[in-house]
């Protein structure tokens, strides 16, 4: 034995660089791979206490972007024999079923458009997420007398882990004028900030002037590979390193270098979601209106994760001057995983966030399947391990996970997009001829 490794150190130190470097590499990356096989086999609560939380637990259950639209289009919905052709009588149905907050995400487009195109091309973005829809959600929260959590996502129409935008503020005379005349992808950093620190003051003046009530601000969707332009694939002055930088990565760095994330977008990120924090705060002194209460946080998907590299990307955001109050997460467990086992990966992620950064977890997108996905989200079809896809394993999962949430560091859940057909089987609605019918997930009684 100790002949072989005597002869293998020699034929180590005969290897020419680039094979010894490669050879390196190759140790790391199967070290990795050993380390998250073995990790999803690992689970216990050994030594585990949940994060503080000041909140009660927050069911969102609410509208979505997509709702308005499709009562535009003839949608009616109906719950044990209550009839419902309006919005604002679908979020009053979510109420009387618990919700305690609403949402609304707002792109940085303006007006709405005649057409599902942006910079030429087909966008089923381009008219469900503007400032005059959020405004009027907004109005119709303050008139049901229910909070509001909106998405700030600082994008021209949508933003998410698998896409990333950066703003556009030409609707916006008085926030374009920053500018000076540049392309968003010229802009340096403190000059980013500027602008995002205008535009969040803005923003907030603009919808606490509805009336609403705003406790939970979320900057960004799904931002684990940017925000405002810095991010994974665009072009920008702020780090040019990021334009040459192909897709495929966004499954490799969590993984393999969550530390390049760090150094290149996370700790840009963080000054852009204090910039845009800090005018949102210069908002509520203006208005006078206290904001001690106030919390902020930001989301991200997990699937491409580790819990390890989650708890690091809200760690990173703290030391680079941005400390959520909640960490968001998404949480979709059919959804394709580096985990067989999805309960695990969720349960491991909110107790390492709980751990290493001190905060509670807010599930800012979940559903599960009640039948089989198609279309676009075909792949969204694993089962959970004692939870079939049908109407009684959605129910159970989403039960069983604000159950085991209430009492694990989990701050509140939203269900996402719970009325909109074209989610497949995700939704809590049986669809025919656009009537909407309420699965069991949403005639079950949640306390």
């Amino acid at each position: 034995m100790k002949e072989r490794m005597i002869g293998f150190l020699d034929r180590l130190k005969k290897m020419k660089t680039g094979h010894k470097v490669g050879l390196a590499i190759l140790l790391i990356v199967i070290c990795v791979v050993l380390k998250v096989l073995t990790a999803q086999f690992l689970y216990t609560e050994i030594g585990y206490a949940a994060a503080d939380n000041s909140e009660n637990f927050r069911m969102a259950l609410s509208v979505s972007p997509f709702t308005a639209r499709a009562f535009d289009e003839g949608y009616t919905y109906e719950y044990e024999g209550r009839q419902i052709s309006s919005i604002e009588e679908l979020e009053q149905l979510y109420i009387d079923k618990g919700a305690t907050e609403m949402y609304v995400r707002i792109a940085t487009k303006r007006h709405i458009t005649d057409e599902d195109v942006t910079d030429g091309e087909v966008d089923t973005n381009a008219n469900v997420h503007t400032f005059d829809q959020a405004i009027e959600l907004c109005k119709l929260a303050a008139k049901l007398n229910i909070p509001i959590n909106p998405e700030v996502m600082c994008a021209y129409t949508y933003m998410d882990m698998e896409k990333q935008q950066a703003p556009k503020f030409d609707e916006y005379p008085e926030l374009f004028a920053l500018q000076n005349g540049k392309d968003w992808s010229e802009l340096s950093l403190d000059e980013i900030n500027i602008l995002l620190k205008a535009y969040g003051r803005f923003l907030a003046k603009e919808i606490l002037n509805t009336g609403c009530t705003v406790e939970n601000w979320n900057l960004g969707n799904e931002a684990n590979f940017g925000f405002a332009g810095v991010s994974l694939g665009l072009k920008t002055a702020v780090n040019e390193k990021l334009a040459g930088v192909p897709d495929f990565m966004r499954y490799l760095l969590p993984l393999f270098n969550p530390g390049w994330l760090e150094k290149n977008i996370w700790r840009y990120n963080a000054s852009e979601f204090a910039a845009v924090k800090e005018g949102i705060l210069e908002a509520y002194e203006e208005l006078g209106i206290d904001s001690s209460n106030v919390k902020f946080s930001t989301h991200i998907a997990t699937v491409v994760m580790t819990p390890n590299s989650c708890a690091r990307y809200f760690n990173c955001l703290a030391k680079n001057g941005y400390s959520v109050d909640v960490a968001g997460i998404s949480y979709y467990p059919s959804a394709p995983s580096m985990y067989a086992d999805s309960t695990i990966l969720f349960k491991k992620t909110v107790m390492a966030i709980n751990k290493k950064c001190h905060v509670p977890v807010f599930i800012g997108e979940f559903a599960y399947p009640s039948g089989e996905m198609s279309g676009a989200f075909a792949g969204w079809n694993k089962a959970t391990k004692g939870y079939a896809n049908t109407e009684d394993g959605q129910a159970a999962i989403y039960k069983d996970v604000i159950d085991w949430g209430k009492t694990h560091g989990v701050a509140g859940i939203r269900y996402w997009a719970a009325d909109y057909e074209d989610w497949g089987t995700m939704g809590l609605f049986n669809f025919v001829n656009k009537h909407g019918v309420p699965k069991k997930s949403l005639l079950m009684n949640i306390d």
